[in-house]
């Protein structure tokens, strides 16, 4: 069995840069019909749930058949990206990918779920596409649940509402101002909504530099910056046209 035309393989490593976009993008593909098999790192689970998505990851990649969600809990071997070496989906999409996960794919390391279903694809010939955080020298991204520590500063309220309603303990005061630990968030507002002053904040844009990861280096896996793999990945998906994937495009 050869590229089947209905499943496809996505992996998510540890960045919020296009993470919303990529989330989009699947439920989309999952709603023409589209079997999505999610390879996921620990970093992209721990912030897919601080940017409170972990329900809608969920939604499509929901345990059944070729809609599995790999995580590293499920082995070291990844043994499920082996579909991959044979073959069994019309391709790969990495979205969002980290300039960690690019340098361990261009130096051809691979000991996470991600990279080793990139290995496994580009033994199989499954196309590869590959969306890097990191593609120029500086870009604009959202930022998970912060406080704003001087609107914190200048009120001093008495109880801290968004500290009693966080159901995780992510919330603490730290000295007498507020503070979220990312680490035990899951993204679900309730502090957002309970701050009476507007204190805390949920995707505020900020700059960011880029890493340098020599990506150019690597031949065998197509590279789209920005937004541009939403259209790419469902001309090719949809095989409206033959997709390239011994290239690297910027």
């Amino acid at each position: 069995m050869r590229f089947s035309r209905n499943k496809l393989a996505w992996c998510i490593t540890g960045a919020g840069h296009h993470l919303f976009e990529s989330i989009e993008v699947m439920e989309e593909l999952a709603t023409r019909g589209f079997d999505i098999t999610v390879f996921i790192s620990q970093a992209g689970l721990e912030v897919i749930r601080m940017y409170g998505l972990e329900k809608r990851l969920r939604a499509i990649a929901d345990g059944s058949y070729y809609r599995e969600l790999v995580t590293p809990s499920d082995g070291a071997s990844c043994s499920k990206a082996g579909r991959l070496s044979m073959g069994r989906y019309i391709a790969l999409v990495a979205s969002p990918t980290t300039a960690n996960t690019v340098a361990k794919v261009v130096n051809g390391i691979a000991d996470t779920p991600p990279t080793i279903a990139i290995a496994q694809a580009l033994k199989g010939g499954v196309p590869v596409f590959v969306v890097p955080t990191d593609a120029e020298p500086e870009y604009e991204t959202e930022t998970p649940h912060v406080v704003d520590r001087d609107l914190c500063q200048a009120h001093r309220c008495g109880e801290c509402r968004p500290s009693k309603s966080c159901p995780t303990g992510a919330f603490e005061i730290l000295e007498g101002l507020g503070h979220i630990d990312l680490s035990k968030c899951i993204g679900c507002s309730l502090c957002l909504r309970e701050c009476p002053f507007g204190a805390v904040k949920f995707r505020v844009k900020v700059r960011a530099r880029s890493s340098s990861s020599g990506l150019g280096k690597r031949q065998e896996a197509v590279i789209y910056e920005g937004g541009g793999i939403v259209e790419e990945a469902k001309r090719s998906i949809a095989g409206s046209g033959e997709t390239a994937y011994n290239a690297t495009i910027f």
